[in-house]
């Protein structure tokens, strides 16, 4: 009996090892659902940029104009697919008065490279945002993050001091997430932390948050765990939809030209 238990629990921790050796090597596989584009690919509406963040890559970004701007509304989308899929959401955000300004991440869509640190990942938001501080002028900078885009949105609030900053279904860590979905993995496994949390306390700007309770994505518990790191946040709750669904909501649309009005 001694001998078929250390037998089993050697077969569970040979397994658990390899599931976690996976886990790590195939962590942007899981995080990153990019979707690329042929290079002489053309959005339906707006104009492409392409902007120097290193050596030799360069990102594309979306930029739709209107007459006679208020500023401009930065938007980062979600881990999932690239700027053709995303103008959509963008649309949700005209009729304000603003340009709206969209990035697609290293290895989305048309731009070159690949994501490899959360470091990168934030240091080419940053350029795209001194290149928005330079044409607007920081106070007239709208950042708004969707899921993953949650990560660089709330960085650069953090780092800068933008005019406002709205998150939708926004994480407080990619830890926290793991956390909640898979607590026996260790955390310096986890090599992207997006730690929302500690850029929401350096923020000093207007901040909304949007969350809705049926969402099995991004739990609404990590949502909510955002709340403990602000003390200056609105937060708004949209019952009736999903993850997925949360950038179509008229109830979001409506609070961004509230907030955008004031």
């Amino acid at each position: 009996m001694g001998r078929v238990l250390k037998w089993f629990l050697g077969i569970v921790i040979i397994t658990y090892c390899i599931g976690c050796v996976v886990l790590y090597i195939n962590q942007e596989k899981i995080l990153f659902l990019e979707e690329s584009l042929s290079s002489d690919h053309i959005y339906r509406k707006g104009v492409e940029e392409q902007v120097r963040v290193d050596d030799d890559v360069n990102i594309s970004c979306y930029w739709n104009r209107v007459p006679n701007p208020k500023g401009v509304i930065l938007y980062f989308h979600g881990n999932k697919g690239n700027i053709r899929r995303c103008i959509r959401q963008t649309e949700m955000m005209e009729g304000n008065g603003y340009d709206i300004y969209m990035p697609d991440y290293r290895g989305y869509g048309k731009s070159q490279g690949e994501v490899e640190s959360d470091d990168q990942f934030y240091a080419d938001g940053q350029i795209v945002y001194d290149k928005m501080k330079a044409e607007y002028g920081e106070e007239n900078i709208v950042l708004v993050g969707y899921s993953m885009g949650s990560g660089p949105a709330t960085y650069l609030a953090g780092s800068n001091k933008p005019k406002d900053l709205l998150l939708i279904s926004p994480f407080k860590s990619i830890v926290d997430m793991k956390n909640r979905y898979i607590p026996f993995v260790p955390s310096f496994l986890i090599k992207y932390q997006f730690p929302n949390w500690k850029y929401l306390e350096q923020t000093t700007c207007p901040i909304t948050i949007f969350y809705t309770p049926e969402d099995t994505v991004v739990l609404p518990e990590s949502t909510l765990a955002l709340t403990e790191h602000s003390d200056h946040e609105n937060l708004v709750r949209i019952d009736g939809t999903s993850h997925r669904g949360m950038i179509f909501q008229s109830k979001w649309k409506t609070a961004l030209q509230q907030q955008l009005a004031r």
